[in-house]
């Protein structure tokens, strides 16, 4: 562990600790990720060798990795990497470099302390009810709901300013939340929640995850699972805010603790609709005096809890020809909506894959058994889980037959011109769809008529734009109702 200093330039100290920092982190990562498994023996010679720095450099990285529990630092034995266990997990470094190679873990423990102590927060506050917090919280859910509203929130280049403001207020919220307990423990783990809020946005925004939706196939969601942050906040979360704090300003306990955890429940796939969240909530608002928010919010407000507990969504259904994205659509739009997605094509019977293979059009036999299966699955999809299911639909007798199984499904039709189609389908590598067939499509294809339930969006805007151009048209249609 003994050696020759380095002597460094004046003037070099900054460079020294940036460095310093750098080792830090990439031999953190390192620990973290499992390539400096536990037990292994790290010396100063061997961290200045791997990473090209001085040993004085080497010496303060171990050094700092000692502090973070990361590594057992010995006189002249060295370091050595220490269990999962031993690390101090609240570090914020710790939870960077975890949240880096192990973010759906990591994610979920740090949702699940969220769980336990947002809620106790909440309550707490309501019983101080301090003027300062009162003030804080209600200000900073308006400005939530007002950005969240903004027509650029879900355009990844134009938003991300507004989403950055977005991230913030949102930080500051559950920051005061904390303060508000006046509980100095729960306000020095205030920096895990707000890392956590911080990472659902700035790494798990939906709009900057095209390339994942486009894959070909789709990972399993499991009840509870914490959701992608979608392209667009989900208006019931702004409003579960809102609620939050003005439940805490009117000095409701009770309400302020049903609020906090139904707004970690949303986060979870599944859990909003737990009967025990949503009792639990019921009976908060009992007590909740609406009056108490600002007249412009109370209307929807109402609406949203009213919504919340009578809320039915109708399977969404992306039509069109071969080429038009229905897919790539489908499941952005699924992931924003957070509810379930099922690729139609792969209802298909064996024989019509084989048919399309050899360049063969379907006809209205070939399709039934499809059309009958992707009804199956429409009416199994329950009045409050919703469902995005593709479907070419072609024919108005088509959409008839899904809409027996649903009468409230509601169609969104990709429309794109002929050349675009087989093009786009050329280019595709592994799919039994031939671009031969792309003609047949057309000759088959009757557009969405007046009276059906559905819209018509061009297939070669952004798959941001047209997701959020459904979501306008659905929360229009759940408001009309």
């Amino acid at each position: 562990m003994t050696g020759p200093e380095v002597d460094l330039p004046e003037g070099s100290e900054d460079a020294l600790r940036g460095s310093t920092a750098r080792v830090v982190e990439q031999l953190g990562c390192q620990i973290v990720e499992g390539g400096k498994p536990r037990d292994h023996h790290l010396t100063v010679d061997a961290v200045t060798q791997e990473f090209e720095v001085t040993r004085p450099m080497a010496r303060e990285a171990l050094q700092t990795l000692h502090q973070k529990g990361l590594v057992n630092l010995q006189p002249r034995i060295g370091a050595t990497v220490q269990a999962l266990e031993q690390w101090d997990l609240l570090d914020p470094d710790v939870i960077a470099w975890r949240l880096e190679v192990a973010p759906d873990s990591q994610m979920r423990s740090l949702t699940e302390l969220r769980e336990v102590i947002e809620p106790h927060a909440a309550r707490l506050a309501a019983r101080s009810r301090s003027a300062e917090i009162c003030h804080d919280l209600t200000s900073h859910a308006r400005t939530l709901l007002a950005l969240s509203e903004d027509p650029d929130f879900a355009r990844p280049e134009e938003g991300a300013a507004i989403r950055q403001r977005f991230r913030d207020v949102d930080a500051a919220f559950h920051r005061t939340l904390l303060a508000g307990s006046r509980n100095e423990l729960f306000l020095r783990l205030s920096y895990p929640v707000v890392m956590a809020l911080n990472h659902r946005i700035d790494r798990d925004w939906a709009g900057t995850h095209q390339e994942a939706v486009i894959t070909p196939t789709r990972a399993a969601v499991c009840p509870d699972t914490v959701q992608r942050y979608p392209t667009r906040p989900e208006p019931i979360a702004m409003w579960l805010h809102m609620g939050l704090a003005y439940a805490i300003d009117q000095g409701l306990a009770t309400a302020a603790e049903a609020f906090a955890e139904a707004l970690l429940a949303e986060i979870r796939s599944g859990r909003l609709r737990d009967p025990g969240v949503r009792d639990r909530l019921r009976a908060g608002l009992d007590h909740f005096n609406t009056n108490g928010l600002p007249p412009a919010h109370r209307a929807g407000f109402q609406e949203a809890m009213a919504g919340l507990f009578h809320a039915r969504r109708a399977p969404v259904v992306v039509m069109g020809v071969s080429g038009c994205g229905k897919s790539t659509v489908g499941r952005y739009l699924a992931d924003s909506l957070r509810v379930p997605f099922e690729e139609g094509d792969g209802f298909h019977p064996r024989s019509n894959v084989e048919a399309m293979e050899n360049r063969t059009p379907l006809d209205d036999r070939s399709r039934s058994p499809w059309l009958a299966a992707l009804a199956g699955r429409m009416r199994t999809a329950g009045a409050e889980e919703g469902l995005v299911i593709t479907c070419s639909a072609l024919r108005r007798i088509y959409r008839e037959l899904l809409r027996v199984a649903r009468p409230d499904a509601f169609f969104v039709h990709l429309t794109i011109d002929r050349d675009t189609a087989t093009s786009r389908v050329e280019s595709r590598k592994s799919h039994f769809m031939p671009a031969a067939l792309v003609a047949s499509q057309f000759e088959d294809l009757e557009p969405l008529e007046d009276d059906e339930a559905g819209m018509t969006v061009d297939a070669t805007l952004p798959v941001e734009r047209i997701v959020a151009e459904v979501q306008t048209e659905l929360a229009r249609r759940i408001r009309g109702h």
